[in-house]
C-alpha cells in the first residue's frame, strides 16, 4: 500500500466532504435539504470507519471508545492516546493479556 497515494486519497475525500457541506448550507431549507445531510452524515460516518480499518492495516491503534473508532497517536509506536478521549495503550495493557491465555 502507497503511504502517499492513501494519504492523498483521504485528504481529497475529506475535502469533497467539505464541500458537500458548503452547497448543502446552502439549500433552502425543507425535505430535500434535511435528506441531503443524512446521506452526509451516512457517508461521513463510512468515511470515518475507512479511514479507521486503512489505519490499522498501517499498524495504528484505534479507541474503541467511540464509534466510528478515533485513530490513536502515538510519538514512540509503543505508547498510544486517544486524541478525543484521552484513552490510552500501551505494551503494558498487552502484556497482562496474555496470562488469560
Amino acid at each position: 500500500m502507497d503511504l502517499d497515494s492513501l494519504g492523498k486519497g483521504i485528504g481529497l475525500f475529506g475535502s469533497a466532504i467539505a464541500a458537500i457541506k458548503q452547497l448543502i448550507s446552502l439549500m433552502p431549507d425543507n425535505s430535500k435539504k434535511e435528506e441531503a445531510i443524512e446521506y452526509l452524515k451516512r457517508a461521513e460516518r463510512e468515511f470515518k470507519i475507512a479511514e479507521s480499518e486503512s489505519a490499522t492495516d498501517l499498524g495504528y491503534e484505534i479507541c474503541r471508545q467511540h464509534f466510528p473508532p478515533i485513530i490513536m497517536l502515538s510519538k514512540d509506536d509503543k505508547h498510544w492516546e486517544c486524541p478525543e478521549c484521552h484513552n490510552t495503550k500501551s505494551p503494558e495493557d498487552y502484556s497482562s493479556l496474555l496470562g488469560l491465555f
